[in-house]
């Protein structure tokens, strides 16, 4: 059952905003999700988060720690970390990619991280995980591999994605959580087509383009997804999973992305790597030792408004733990901001002259 209300505000070119209503709650996009992988993002509150209208779980994480037992007493994961916004839940799949495992046309074997037992994702044990975990966007199980694989590998995959898109389809259930189908193929644009009329033909509530920054070249990434969103239905969310590079963000918006997520602003804070704008800096170079000003200027976080590059890379070289929060907290508002002007841009029908000046085209 589809729980999604979906209308479009504006198209301007290919970029568009929408209006999206789950469960009652609702946003507009574009949107950049936040991922906490485990139902948190180390070092920061997720009370800090609050602009972000939807946040990003880990199936597989979750699964083995805390275990659906401790979750399912909470009636799922919003309760359970205390989120009053969605939750869009990822199915294991890209843990199929990037954690050692035996696939089957069954399923992924994974070993347990933390005992060393083994066990099978399959697409229902994916669902009923998703289920417990109570989450407003589930995704399908898919098989994801390099993009390198020869042809011949990615039909296969594409096969076992659209088996398993069929399987959790028809045994979905949860009339309060949407389901999302994942286009598959590599960068081979008739898998591409396969795998994306297979998941319309399922009518499921929206789509995703998966298999994408595990490798590929930035011109085959959009050329890839422009082929794909050509062929997606207009009136239903698309979503690029693992983007986090804010021009790559931008370039895909203008090719009709609706929907992002990646741990990647987070992840670079805790090394010191900083987001301004578009670029990006290593807040641990000695320059900046004596720097008296923000991070970013203009930007209006918390760490910007109240500290100096100088304490914070301090913080950085001398008491890294304490100076997470503050890292991880610019580089979410630096992307939201941008995400947010965007979104401006497409309302005002001035995105192309907005992309070009950011991206300096």
């Amino acid at each position: 059952m589809n729980t999604i209300k979906f209308r479009n505000i504006v198209t301007d070119g290919e970029a568009r905003v929408n209006e999206v209503i789950i469960n009652n709650k609702s946003f507009s996009t574009p949107i950049f999700m936040p991922v906490a992988t485990r139902g948190s993002i180390k070092s920061l509150p997720l009370s800090s988060l609050k602009n972000f209208p939807v946040l990003l779980g880990n199936t597989y994480h979750l699964y083995l720690r805390p275990g659906l037992e401790t979750i399912q007493q909470f009636g799922g994961l919003h309760d359970f970390i205390n989120w009053n916004n969605l939750i869009l839940t990822d199915s294991g799949g890209f843990q199929g990619w990037s954690i050692p495992n035996k696939q089957s046309d069954e399923g992924i074997e994974f070993t347990n991280v933390y005992d060393g037992s083994k066990f099978l994702m399959t697409p229902k044990l994916s669902m009923d995980i998703q289920n417990v975990l109570n989450s407003d966007i589930a995704m399908i199980l898919d098989q994801l591999i390099d993009t390198n694989k020869e042809k011949s590998e990615q039909l296969s995959a594409i096969n076992t994605t659209n088996t398993w898109a069929r399987e959790a389809r028809e045994i979905h259930e949860n009339n309060n959580q949407s389901l999302f189908g994942i286009v598959q193929g590599g960068i081979h644009k008739e898998l591409r087509e396969i795998s994306a009329n297979h998941m319309i033909e399922l009518d499921f509530d929206g789509y995703a383009i998966g298999g994408l920054a595990i490798g590929e070249s930035r011109s085959q990434r959009n050329e890839i997804v422009k082929f794909v969103n050509e062929i997606l239905p207009t009136n239903k969310l698309r979503y690029v999973m693992g983007l986090g590079d804010i021009k790559g963000m931008i370039e895909l918006i203008d090719l009709g992305v609706d929907m992002f997520d990646c741990v990647w602003p987070a992840r670079i804070a805790r090394h010191g790597k900083i987001i301004n704008r578009g670029e990006y800096f290593n807040l641990k170079n000695a320059k900046f030792k004596n720097d008296l000003d923000p991070l970013v200027a203009n930007c209006s976080c918390i760490s910007c408004m109240n500290f100096s590059k100088s304490y914070l890379r301090h913080l950085l070289v001398n008491e890294p733990t304490s100076s997470w929060y503050y890292l991880t907290l610019h580089n979410l508002h630096q992307t939201e901001t941008i995400i947010n002007e965007v979104k401006e841009s497409i309302l005002k029908s001035d995105f192309d002259n907005y992309k070009k000046e950011f991206l300096n085209e």
